[in-house]
């Protein structure tokens, strides 16, 4: 999917998320302020979490392997539940601290919850890299910008939720009225929206290294550069698949990070695999605003380093 519509998605469901885990926890919770807090916080982390990782899988094209799929939700699903319930029972904390003179405090605990619930999607890619063995850049840039982008989100989102409970409760003086609209429900809509907006920005706004189908299939689907290798081709186990394309082999290209530039390397295909319109024949550097075809699919790179901004002399020959 486009960068856009990945942010569209994680905001919509952050939204979405929050309100269900909302209802949730107004369910479960007791009488206790202390642990209907942290029951709703461990809701919204659970539910965000879910979708942020479902959406994070969805853009990487993990969604093809059942296996890897619930392994990366299940790890989302607990960083995110853990982080929503620390930060629920910490604001709670320093607003009973404060004997309820400070709601402002409350912010503190939704930010550390976003925090948490920011690092859930690259949990499962940097634990993968760990126990593979592989170069762990990638997904410690990803945990890196998961967690500016719920830090980021879980302070707006925590300032708009004490915000809102101000002016809901203003509204309404009806005990019941107040039950429904806040001070939990418009504010965890908020929070959850937030933070669902700004951890996809932020990994779009400092990502490093990327790809986008200029023409073939499915043109205007970009992907995120983060794992050691990416793989191109037909196959429903590549990263970037290319599907109804015959001149496309199931394993057609891959692009590998090698320090800190990357590399397209052609896999032994009939048809090879062009680099600015020359056939490469061994390992090609790529820079950013290189152009890739693959069978009757262009592709464009971009990157953000200074290797992959520089020009590199790569492998080609010309195309016969």
């Amino acid at each position: 999917m486009s960068f856009r519509l990945f942010i569209y998605y994680c905001a919509a469901w952050g939204a979405a998320a929050a309100y269900f885990g909302w209802v949730v926890g107004r369910l479960i919770e007791g009488d206790s302020p202390l642990g209907g807090a942290a029951l709703r916080g461990l809701s919204l982390g659970l539910f965000v979490a879910l979708g942020l990782g479902l959406v994070d899988a969805l853009a990487v094209g993990s969604q093809r392997n059942l296996t890897p799929l619930l392994m990366r939700l299940t790890m989302a699903l607990g960083i995110g539940a853990v982080g929503g319930l620390i930060g629920g029972f910490i604001g709670q904390v320093l607003v009973n601290f404060t004997d309820g003179k400070s709601s402002w405090l409350v912010v503190f605990g939704w930010t550390l919850a976003g925090v948490l619930i920011g690092a859930a999607p690259a949990g499962y890619d940097l634990l993968g890299s760990v126990m593979r063995n592989e170069d762990k850049r990638g997904a410690v840039l990803k945990l890196r910008n998961g967690l500016i982008g719920g830090t980021v989100g879980g302070l707006i989102g925590g300032v708009l939720s004490v915000y809102l409970h101000g002016v809901w409760s203003g509204l309404f003086q009806d005990a019941d009225a107040k039950d429904l609209w806040s001070p939990s429900a418009t504010g965890f809509v908020a929070l959850g929206a937030c933070i669902g907006l700004t951890v996809p920005l932020a990994q779009v706004i400092l990502r490093e290294a990327w790809l986008r189908v200029e023409s073939g299939f499915r043109p205007g689907r970009q992907l995120l550069l983060t794992r050691p290798e990416t793989t191109v081709g037909r196959a429903e186990s590549c990263d970037l698949g290319l599907f109804g394309d015959a001149a496309v082999e199931k394993l057609h290209a891959k692009i590998t990070r090698q320090g800190n530039r990357w590399v397209l390397t052609d896999a032994g295909t009939v048809g090879g695999t062009l680099l600015n319109g020359q056939r490469i024949v061994g390992p090609a550097p790529l820079k950013s605003g290189d152009r890739i075809q693959v069978g009757g699919s262009v592709l464009s790179f971009g990157g953000r380093t200074k290797e992959a901004a520089a020009p590199q002399p790569a492998a080609v020959a010309a195309t016969p």
